[in-house]
């Protein structure tokens, strides 16, 4: 056989088992790649409404949400009043209401494990394979599905409780104490302390505006037309409906068209980059479309226009922080120093990988994390990709590469109006190199235009406020460590309602209080104008973080040691905070109970004001009518007043005169 034979067979071999790879890993089970390969799955903010911030992990400092922005393990959200938000995990939509505090414990291929410390979730769970994890920890239970379904949580920090509504489907929860509870369709049932103590429960409980809002964004996810032809695995495939069209190509099959209006639009040019862990440098899109298109499949050019391919189906897609290559080159060799419109500065240049070309990921992965995340397939022929230096499509086209000066670059400035112009000799010296090393810069972390606008903060107790976990699982790997920047952006604390007494400077504002339907629950303390008990608003103390155990362990776990006396003091803190609430929410209503006797006793008092005329006029009666009543007044003591028959009255009301009669001398 000739060598020129030889090489394109070996070629087409090569990528023949690539291929090969890419499906036995697509269609085994959904398992996390070898250690070390990031999560093939995210959490995308895909709508909100209303003042909403963000944490990224790491860091305890917030700014304002960012649409499309990947959410991952140790990332927290906050809705402010009145906010609404909406997240999807896969197939799995999570819908927050106002004054909720939300963190990813962990998320990854198995498992979803949320910290829901306060407010309001709605859970629409629409698949659950064998081997997944679905868990919602609040600070009194730790709840976990058991299949498929819609569910609610509501946790009321002031009363201390947590309520779980099953609208369909089933689930299981469990106390700090080991105990568990199961739940079935149509329940609901409050819990507090953190032992599974029942507080209330009903069936079938009523719709309320939440919920409602909830049913009317699974209804549009239920009609999307674009599951027809990509998974629903696939995170923001429900926003493709409204802003592009489903057109059948010859060479790529089924192919979605974006209704863009920016001129010079191109892939991966409107919008801006972050520095997200463990992925490193992620495209973050503005347009409200902006996610599926581009952390899956890849972008074709058919004429002027582009068009997005899915490509084929996956069982399980896998993100990807941002299918582009990056380029670079100057006369000294391979850097990321590019002639960027002439300027001398140095800048950062990249395209969108074209149908068929492997994206190459900055960090170390595994050959099966490679295949998964670039799963081939579809009516149309992968490129050679072994020369990557001459085998990308767009390398060299001008209107497909986007470059920018490196300060925009890494502090996640907008691109749209920084993009500079590239010439078409400059780019056919370009090179194919390594995307920049990521960063921590909180400005290319967070993103320079959030660190400017005013955001809401979370009060402190809905930051550091303990959960319950399930006991038969850890809570994922450690905490990063924290880290508190000067970011520029001012902070906005919610505020008050109306009327309300200001909190103490060193608590967090007052929370709105979530309640279960007054229907079938009997009424409270509080509705009968009684004092609540004492520890109404106060779990009970925690039996595995007892001080005096930990004070005798040996030397040898002293660390351990020092965690647990912390975990204590966070814990007898959050008592103690709570314990405060319950009394200024008693000291409040002992003041409704004062301004209520106010209120009566100026009744009285307006009452009395109004008969002092009344006596006035009578004390001022002619003597006329008074003598009458004088003469009574002046009658012997010896004649009783009964004594007085009508006959002896005249008509006028006084005595009648008495007659002489014979005989009565005798």
């Amino acid at each position: 056989m000739h060598a020129k034979a030889f090489f394109p067979n070996r070629g087409r071999l090569a990528l023949l088992l690539f291929v090969l790879l890419a499906a036995l890993c697509g269609t085994g089970a959904f398992a996390q790649g070898a250690a070390g390969d990031p999560p093939g799955r995210v959490a995308q903010l895909n709508a909100f409404d209303g003042p909403v911030s963000f944490a990224p992990a790491g860091f305890d400092q917030w700014a304002g949400a960012v649409l499309n922005r990947p959410l991952t393990q140790g990332d927290r959200l906050w809705n402010d009043t009145g906010a609404r938000s909406e997240l999807h995990v896969g197939s799995t939509a999570l819908r927050l209401d106002g004054q909720t505090s939300l963190a990813f414990s962990v998320l990854d291929d198995q498992t979803v494990q949320l910290a829901l410390s306060q407010g309001s979730l709605i859970v629409r769970l629409r698949s659950l394979p064998p081997g997944q994890r679905f868990e919602v920890d609040t600070p009194n239970l730790a709840f976990t599905a058991s299949q498929p379904g819609d569910y609610r949580l509501d946790v009321d920090p002031i009363d201390g409780t947590t309520r779980v509504t099953v609208r369909s489907g089933s689930a299981v929860v469990y106390g700090s104490n080991g105990a568990s509870a199961s739940l079935g369709a149509r329940q609901q049932i409050s819990f507090a302390g953190a032992d599974l103590v029942q507080a209330a429960g009903q069936t079938a409980p009523a719709l309320d505006p939440f919920d409602r809002w909830a049913e009317a964004r699974d209804r549009a996810e239920d009609q999307s037309l674009a599951a027809r032809y990509v998974s629903r695995d696939v995170i923001g495939y429900q926003q493709l409906d409204n802003y592009g069209d489903w057109e059948s190509d010859p060479v790529y099959g089924t192919v979605w068209v974006p209704r863009v209006t920016v001129q010079d639009w191109a892939p991966y040019r409107v919008g801006h980059w972050a520095s997200i862990a463990p992925w490193g440098w992620t495209w973050i899109d503005d347009e409200p479309w902006g996610f599926a298109p581009f952390h899956y499949g890849r972008w074709a050019q058919r004429g002027a226009r582009w068009c997005w391919v899915p490509g084929a189906s996956a069982a399980h897609p896998v993100y990807a922080p941002a299918l582009v290559g990056f380029v670079g080159g100057s006369a000294g060799g391979v850097n990321f120093a590019i002639a960027v419109g002439g300027a001398t500065q140095p800048g950062v240049a990249w395209f969108p990988l074209a149908p068929g070309e492997a994206w190459r990921p900055s960090y170390r992965a595994s050959r099966a994390y490679l295949g998964r995340v670039n799963p081939f397939g579809g009516q149309y022929t992968p490129h050679n990709t072994a020369n990557a230096n001459n085998g990308y499509r767009y390398q060299h086209l001008p209107a497909a590469v986007t470059a920018v000066t490196v300060a925009a670059f890494s502090q996640g400035q907008h691109v749209r109006g920084n993009v500079r112009p590239v010439a078409a000799r400059e780019l056919e010296r370009a090179r194919v190199v390594a995307p920049p090393t990521p960063t921590r810069d909180p400005r290319s972390v967070f993103g320079a235009s959030r660190l400017t606008q005013a955001h809401p903060t979370p009060p402190a107790a809905a930051v550091e406020r303990r959960v319950v976990s399930h006991p038969a699982f850890s809570r994922g790997r450690a905490e990063t460590p924290l880290r508190r920047e000067a970011l520029p952006g001012p902070s906005q604390r919610p505020e008050l309602p109306r009327g309300g007494a200001a909190p103490n400077a060193s608590h967090a504002p007052a929370m709105p209080v979530v309640r279960p339907p007054q229907a079938s629950v009997p009424p409270s303390a509080r509705e009968r104008h009684e004092p609540p008990p004492r520890n109404a608003a106060m779990p009970p103390p925690r039996p595995e973080v007892a001080a005096p155990q930990d004070l005798r362990r040996p030397p040898a776990r002293r660390p351990e040691q020092g965690q647990r006396e912390q975990n204590t003091q966070r814990d007898s803190e959050a008592r103690n905070e709570q314990a405060a609430r319950a009394a200024q929410k008693q000291e409040q209503r002992a003041q409704q109970q004062h301004l209520h006797l106010q209120q009566e006793q100026q009744l009285q008092q307006r009452a009395q004001q109004a008969r002092q005329p009344q006596a006035q006029r009578a004390q001022q009666e002619p003597p006329v009518r008074q003598a009458p009543r004088q003469a009574q007044r002046q009658q012997p003591a010896q004649a009783p007043r009964g004594a007085q028959a009508p006959e002896n009255r005249d008509r006028h009301g006084g005595p009648r005169r008495e007659e002489h009669r014979p005989g009565q001398d005798n």
